[in-house]
């Protein structure tokens, strides 16, 4: 993974320059969609006093804390492991990948050792892999497979982290 030389916090334009994976650009239509669903959010979670905030409905700012141990703000990413669970949320640092469930501590993930076996966009995007497009990776271990969701810059900031390939898309990179 490329190093973080820079103290302070990155953007988007930084974050895409680190991740080993393509992020595509919005097209102008979505960008304008952008600012008309953040003014929108800002008006919902006045409306509902914030509980929009509090689910995770907010967008990530994909910054980049000078400690390498903090969390980056990769929005709302979710692990299913095995696939039947329940998802916890998923963070990640400059340093490796946790999951975060409420009221217990974080543990680290093995996520080096599990492979991509399938990904999704789960929008119909023209250009999917935008830095918010929502995906879902199919890991496994070998032994047992669970699942990521989440916007594709997030998942391609974990893959980096992992040292997985970027995957083709909806046609699944099988095991060998």
């Amino acid at each position: 993974m490329p190093v973080v030389r820079q103290a302070g916090r990155v953007g988007e334009a930084e974050l895409r320059g680190l991740v080993g994976w393509t992020v595509q650009d919005a097209p102008p239509e979505a960008r304008a969609g952008r600012v008309l669903g953040a003014v929108l959010h800002a008006v919902s979670a006045v409306v509902t006093l914030g509980a929009d905030a509090a689910a995770g409905a907010r967008r990530p700012t994909w910054t980049v804390p000078a400690d390498p141990a903090a969390y980056l703000d990769l929005g709302a990413v979710r692990l299913r492991w095995p696939a039947s669970a329940p998802g916890e949320p998923v963070a990640a640092s400059r340093e490796g990948v946790w999951a975060v469930p409420p009221g217990r501590p974080p543990r680290a993930l093995p996520v080096t050792s599990w492979r991509v076996l399938r990904a999704v966009p789960a929008t119909g995007s023209r250009r999917p892999r935008q830095a918010e497009a929502s995906w879902q990776l199919e890991v496994g271990d070998g032994e047992g497979t669970g699942s990521l969701t989440g916007a594709w810059l997030a998942l391609a900031w974990i893959g980096t982290l992992a040292g997985w390939p970027e995957p083709d898309g909806a046609d699944a990179q099988q095991p060998e």
